[in-house]
């Protein structure tokens, strides 16, 4: 299939899938990466993805998040290539601590040339993009792309994000959703192999294994 039409099939796929993040709360912005962002796709392409959550509300979000897309059949499972067509892979995590992004090695400096905002507040979109405008001058004109859908929350959202925004939500992201996440992350991580870049904290997650060199 031709390129340019693949590439741009598969952005009405992530488009249509980008309006769930609606659902999700604590959720700051999300930003299309990877091959998608540097428009080199293959058929069997993921979409990767950099999500940015509220300060100490990680692990909640990251599984609503999970919980949404495992629903609707498009969070990639697995590392394996057979399972990845058109899913979303969510390996990196930030907080607004952490939003100042280090590349790995010269082809994760292209893509931080290239991101795609896809849905998300503005203001945090543009500061965001603002202090990693060394990778890219332009940065600030990402927010007219056509293919950022806007970022406003719906009610459920907004409900989730007021019933756990105080004592209850310290609770549940500390002792269940964070001591659960830390624990099968970390057995996750001891099985990998090879080159690349892991973090694992309340402020960053990150997940890069076998970069290109």
């Amino acid at each position: 299939m031709d390129q340019k039409l693949l590439l741009d099939l598969k952005w009405k796929k992530l488009k249509k899938l980008a309006k769930y993040f609606a659902f999700v709360p604590f959720l700051d912005f999300v930003v299309v990466t990877g091959s998608m962002a540097v428009g080199n796709v293959k058929e069997n392409s993921d979409f990767d993805l950099l999500v940015s959550v509220k300060e100490g509300r990680m692990f909640t979000a990251r599984y609503c998040i999970n919980l949404i897309f495992s629903l609707l059949g498009k969070r990639r499972p697995d590392d394996l290539e057979e399972t990845k067509s058109d899913k979303l892979c969510l390996n990196h995590f930030v907080t607004e601590t952490t939003w100042i992004i280090k590349p790995i090695n010269a082809y994760s400096t292209i893509i931080y040339r290239n991101w795609v905002p896809l849905w998300g507040n503005e203001e945090k979109i543009e500061k965001f993009l603002t202090l990693n405008s060394k990778y890219d001058p332009n940065a600030k004109i990402h927010l007219e792309d056509l293919r950022f859908g806007g970022g406003k929350k719906n009610a459920a959202a907004r409900s989730l994000e007021r019933l756990l925004d105080g004592t209850i939500g310290d609770f549940v992201e500390k002792n269940v959703a964070g001591a659960i996440a830390k624990r099968r992350l970390s057995r996750y991580l001891a099985k990998k192999e090879g080159n690349g870049r892991f973090i694992l904290n309340e402020q960053e997650l990150e997940f890069h294994s076998n970069p290109k060199k």
